[in-house]
């Protein structure tokens, strides 16, 4: 992820809970079969997830369209 990126997925509520949760990510990526999301301020800019199915390219491309129109491209 850009630093850009990195900073909409670092940004909380006042209350400490993240402005982009879990569930919207894996709600975006809906009904792709993608699993095992995983990101915080350990993982730097990198988010993890896991691909299954025959299509692991195609897969990919999907997730980081999706991606991008969310959290933006640069």
């Amino acid at each position: 992820m850009t630093d850009a990126q990195q900073a909409k997925l670092d940004r909380k509520w006042p209350d400490g809970d993240p402005f982009i949760s879990y569930e919207k990510i894996e709600s975006l990526l809906e009904p792709l079969p993608v699993e095992n999301l995983d990101w915080s301020h350990h993982s730097g800019q990198y988010l993890y997830f896991t691909i299954y199915g025959d299509d692991i390219e195609g897969t990919l491309a999907e997730v980081i369209e999706r991606l991008e129109r969310k959290l933006g491209s640069t």
